[in-house]
């Protein structure tokens, strides 16, 4: 049987590459997003490449459809092998924050999405891993977790908590049989909403943004799942 790798937040740029790069080593693909058109062309273009996959509309900001897309999944594939976040930052603009700008309510906001909704779903995928002596769990960080960066001030500090959580779990988990890690995302991806926003915005930034494709981070994922000999990666150096 085929080892499942199930997506949640997946999108047609690094979603689409993690998904196509996990099934060129034979995963089949459960896709978790909130449309499902998207889900829909997803499917279709990974079955134009020979992978199987599948899609399961939710929300990954919301705890209890997380709950009922892990419950899908494992009665359609039996179990998750690798489970990868990816929350979409492409559509916070409003949410996200300078550090002069940070308060209370607007650090809740990024706190569920980026970090509290990361935490959902390794409640209920852990477990199973555990019980079986073996899995993965994969996220898309930012580099904000790792070089504070003030224009990033609220979604720095989810990403620094989620950094955090992100080794201690690497670390308890070590002598379990699970892999826990993250891509930290350092440059803009090619093809993603902000790629296409800066590109497309007459503002100028004050500097030229590196821009990578993303089947260069899928190959950092990959790795990461396939060596287990680190608990991240650093993708670029955004704004550095």
């Amino acid at each position: 049987m085929p080892e499942t790798l199930a997506i949640f937040g997946a999108g047609p740029v690094l979603g689409l590459s993690v998904a196509r790069r996990f099934g060129r080593e034979g995963f089949r693909v459960a896709l978790v997003a909130r449309t499902a058109a998207n889900l829909d062309r997803l499917v279709a273009e990974l079955a134009a490449d020979g992978i199987e996959a599948a899609g399961f509309t939710a929300d990954v900001y919301d705890r209890d459809q997380i709950a009922d897309a892990v419950a899908a999944i494992g009665r359609a594939y039996g179990r998750i092998d690798v489970a990868e976040f990816s929350p979409g930052g492409g559509d916070m603009g409003e949410g996200i924050q300078a550090a002069l700008d940070v308060d209370v309510e607007n650090t809740q906001l990024i706190l569920d999405r980026f970090l509290l909704s990361a935490v959902a779903l390794v409640r209920q995928v852990l477990p199973g891993m555990v019980e079986r002596g073996e899995g993965a769990i994969l996220f898309t960080a930012g580099q904000s977790g790792l070089h504070p960066t003030p224009f990033l001030g609220n979604v720095g500090m989810a990403q620094a908590a989620l950094r955090n959580y992100v080794h201690t779990l690497n670390a308890s988990l070590a002598d379990k049989g699970v892999y826990v890690g993250a891509v930290n995302v350092g440059a803009l991806i090619e093809g993603s909403v902000p790629h296409r926003a800066i590109t497309s915005s007459a503002e100028p930034l004050g500097f030229e943004p590196e821009v990578i494709h993303p089947d260069v981070f899928a190959d950092h994922f990959w790795d990461l799942y396939a060596t287990r000999d680190r608990p991240e990666a650093l993708v670029g150096a955004f704004g550095r």
